[in-house]
């Protein structure tokens, strides 16, 4: 049984304030496959602090350096595509064939969200009047139980391609999908990169 007592924050899995502890129930013959200790206030505060400070930086990326972060998710998804699989059965309890779409369209929301990103243009201009896209600062991504590997690609991909740095809440019931997304070599990356730059 895993149990799970830390969050990824400021590029770190660091341990939990929250003391709350929620078993992970696999709903096909309702067994604890697993335990996991939620976050409380002070954990959602030191995310935000994080991700705001992270946002200094990667609010200021270039359409380029998105596009390249976008397909790094996507290439470090796709990897994991039988994992991810298998905790969405095993969290979920849906068959493997419709599981592994639904991780498949999830891991695609990366190759969508880069070539919408190169597509659209961040400034438009009518006439005297100029519009550009901007990003906004930290999105707060909250995904619902079932479909959470969809949900949450679907999510940061948008965010990403946006230029927004995020503060993710999934479903505490898909822990084990959550931690199985590969996103965390990848997004170190990513702050390591914009954190030294916006200093």
């Amino acid at each position: 049984m895993n149990t799970i007592t830390k969050h990824y924050i400021d590029g770190a899995f660091v341990e939990s304030h929250g003391t709350e502890v929620m078993d992970i129930i696999k709903p096909t013959n309702g067994r604890v496959i697993g335990r996991a200790t939620l976050a409380d206030e002070e954990d959602t505060k030191h995310a935000i602090a994080a991700a705001k400070n992270a946002f200094a930086g990667f609010g200021r990326s270039t359409k380029e350096e998105r596009t390249k972060i976008l397909r790094r998710l996507h290439e470090a998804a796709s990897a994991r595509l039988d994992d991810l699989t298998a905790a969405m059965v095993e969290e979920y309890g849906g068959f493997v064939q419709f599981a592994g779409l639904i991780v498949q369209s999830g891991i695609n929301a990366f190759l969508a969200a880069e070539q919408a990103l190169q597509e659209i243009p961040l400034t438009r201009n009518w006439g005297k009047t100029t519009v550009t896209l901007e990003p906004v600062g930290v999105a707060g991504l909250i995904t619902a139980w079932n479909a959470n590997a969809l949900f949450i690609c679907l999510k940061l991909a948008s965010a990403v391609a946006a230029g927004c740095t995020v503060v993710l809440k999934p479903s505490p019931n898909t822990v084990h999908l959550t931690i199985s997304m590969p996103l965390e070599k990848s997004l170190r990356l990513v702050g390591d990169r914009f954190l030294e730059r916006s200093g």
